[in-house]
């Protein structure tokens, strides 16, 4: 029914939903915390998470419903390659901060580049190290 593009099109999409709702799940279960630049409050009632829940383990259904109806297969993933594929994200974005790009929005303060810059690379060579470590973890 499916040629193999459309199967591969369809279990990426799928996948990318029920990661999506595991994240929620993780989500409505998360009790407040702060790290350095946010807080993070929990305002769910506990009535619309149970709600939530139903739905969700639902939707978690219905993918398998599809996923069996139409072969699509499983995918075995690894904690280090899923971590490792957030992390050139967030180098990407700590390099677009530093203060040459920084101009975009506007005139950019002399010294500013002195100011910001190394300490943005202390955060990316952390994130490096990170990658480093993740990349030798053995499947």
């Amino acid at each position: 029914m499916l040629n193999e593009y459309q199967r591969r099109s369809l279990k990426i999409t799928l996948s990318i939903v029920e990661k999506s709702l595991r994240d929620i799940e993780k989500i409505l279960n998360e009790n407040d915390h702060s790290g350095v630049l946010y807080t993070f409050s929990n305002n769910i009632p506990p009535t619309a998470k149970e709600k939530a829940s139903l739905l969700i383990s639902k939707t978690y259904e219905g993918i398998r419903n599809v996923a069996e109806r139409f072969n699509l297969g499983k995918e075995f993933k690894y904690a280090n390659t899923e971590a490792f594929a957030k992390l050139p994200h967030c180098w990407e974005m700590l390099e677009d901060s530093k203060a040459g790009k920084l101009r975009r929005y506007g005139a950019v303060t002399t010294g500013l580049e002195e100011a910001l810059d190394p300490h943005l690379n202390i955060i990316i060579d952390y994130i490096l190290k990170i990658e480093h470590l993740l990349r030798g973890i053995q499947k």
